[in-house]
């Protein structure tokens, strides 16, 4: 029978390779280092992308960028509903 010592000790080589495993998949299988530089490449780029983000911190960035995502598809919405209803209108 193993000791409790040798089973948590298990236990923690399992776990740390999970972690291992979780930042290669996420990461694109360059490490977590590397994720620094391409979270500050994202955020520039969002910052290029959403009007007023320039002046945002990350997480208000982050708050901005989900509502104008939600204010774009409204606005796609809306056009394909008067897509729709001037392309079935007689023509006069």
């Amino acid at each position: 029978m193993n000791s409790p010592r040798r089973d948590h000790r298990w236990q923690q080589e399992a776990a740390r390779g999970r972690r291992n495993q979780t930042a290669k998949s996420c990461c694109g299988g360059r490490g977590v280092k590397a994720a620094p530089a391409r979270v500050s490449r994202r955020v520039k780029e969002l910052q290029r992308l959403v009007p007023g983000g320039r002046d945002l911190t990350a997480a208000q960035l982050l708050l901005r960028t989900a509502d104008y995502i939600r204010r774009l598809r409204l606005q796609v919405q809306v056009l394909r509903i008067l897509s729709d209803n001037l392309g079935t209108a007689p023509a006069a």
